[in-house]
């Protein structure tokens, strides 16, 4: 389907319990630092992925955080595209649909599953789990290839958070556990990780 339009920031819906706030803040920067002419061409390229639910509600499938760099940021619309339209079921055909496309993530900050009632009614009100932040930065570092469909990120997320434990509040705190995500990522348990053998 993939049809674009626009939509509201602070009406889409998450699909996922939490985000890393390291990694929007570095989606604020690189924002920022687009010049103004060339911002909405920008946006259009970083497109929120969502799907449109009962009652035509938006929800967000991809790119959550780029979704909440720009509301940080004081952008009230962003451009979407709509990859499928399931308006017409009722909330439980819904979410088994998102489940059975592997495009609903109900996770708390701890990684536990939360039901999917319990996600954030807001990308404004969705908490930081940072260590969402290590598993980005160590794939912008290359360890390892994305794969939506592998929901690789959330995998390496936890695989992290079994093994890392830091302060997250200090700039040198994160950057000490990104250096241990990155060590802990050439380990042999993470050869088993989706994206792996993906990765160029």
């Amino acid at each position: 389907m993939d049809t674009e339009s626009f939509a509201r920031i602070d009406e889409l819906k998450p699909t996922q319990g939490a985000l890393g706030m390291e990694h929007v803040r570095e989606k604020m920067h690189l924002t920022s630092a687009t010049p103004q002419h060339e911002r909405a061409a920008f946006m259009r390229e970083h497109a929120l992925r969502v799907v449109r639910g009962p009652g035509g509600a938006l929800h967000v499938i991809d790119h959550h955080h780029w979704a909440r760099a720009w509301h940080e940021l004081g952008i009230e619309t962003a451009p979407v595209a709509i990859a499928c339209d399931f308006s017409d079921r009722d909330h439980d055909e819904f979410i088994a649909a998102m489940q059975d496309r592997g495009w609903l993530h109900p996770c708390d900050t701890q990684g536990s599953e939360i039901s999917a009632d319990a996600l954030p009614a807001s990308i404004a009100a969705m908490p930081d789990d940072p260590y969402l932040s290590l598993a980005a930065f160590v794939r912008v570092a290359g360890m390892y290839a994305d794969s939506p469909e592998l929901n690789a990120k959330f995998a390496w997320a936890d695989y992290f958070r079994e093994r890392i434990q830091g302060d997250f509040t200090s700039i040198a705190g994160f950057a000490k556990a990104l250096a241990q995500a990155v060590a802990a990522s050439r380990e042999d348990e993470a050869r088993s990780l989706p994206g792996v053998n993906a990765k160029e």
